[in-house]
């Protein structure tokens, strides 16, 4: 996992249609955004990660093709271009700690103590180590987005690496299988909030 991975936005919309007044389905878009001064990682994360999320059955683009230039990423304006354009909802991803000795304590101030507590016991549960020397840590926030209003918040948590990893590719693969599984998790909350019908 060695390399210059700054961090990971991700925006997932909710692919699944809810069904409009003329009987027409509305779909919500999704853009994959990696925050890296790395453009060919930003490039190839996104690509792997929305081929991902299509097979969840979530409508993905890679944040690329829509804005190529990193910097604009941090301007305000960039989520109200994102919620014009029909996106619902976002998933920040945010690399907590990368490397042997990597712990769960990286999150402390990004989540609440029982969600941290909760983490811990799982880790105890599925981890030999217990939540401490992880291989990487990955906060995962989801938000919800509307024009005109600030994102809010829907969940808050973290997954992780507890097994070594035979190089970043592996292991950045693993993480984007975690990840998505956390959504698929938190998907019907996201569509609840969103106003759109349990999916069958």
């Amino acid at each position: 996992m060695n390399g210059r991975w700054v961090g990971v936005l991700l925006l997932l919309g909710l692919a699944t249609c809810a069904s409009a007044q003329q009987g027409e389905p509305v779909r919500y878009k999704a853009a994959v955004v990696a925050l890296t001064d790395d453009a060919t990682l930003r490039m190839e994360f996104e690509r792997t990660l929305v081929a991902k999320a299509r097979a969840h059955n979530y409508d993905a683009v890679g944040s690329y093709e829509l804005v190529p230039n990193v910097a604009e990423l941090n301007d305000r304006r960039f989520a109200d271009t994102l919620a014009a354009s029909g996106v619902r909802a976002v998933l920040m991803v945010r690399p907590a700690a990368i490397g042997a000795g990597s712990s769960l304590d990286a999150v402390r101030n990004e989540v609440s103590p029982q969600m941290l507590a909760n983490m811990r016991a799982f880790a105890g549960e599925v981890s030999s180590s217990g939540g401490d020397d992880l291989i990487a840590v990955v906060h995962l926030a989801i938000y919800t987005l509307a024009p005109n209003s600030k994102p809010e918040l829907i969940s808050s948590g973290a997954v992780w690496l507890d097994e070594p990893v035979a190089d970043r590719t592996q292991g950045i693969s693993r993480l984007q299988d975690l990840i998505l599984g956390n959504v698929d998790g938190v998907r019907p909350a996201i569509r609840q909030r969103l106003g759109l019908p349990p999916l069958n």
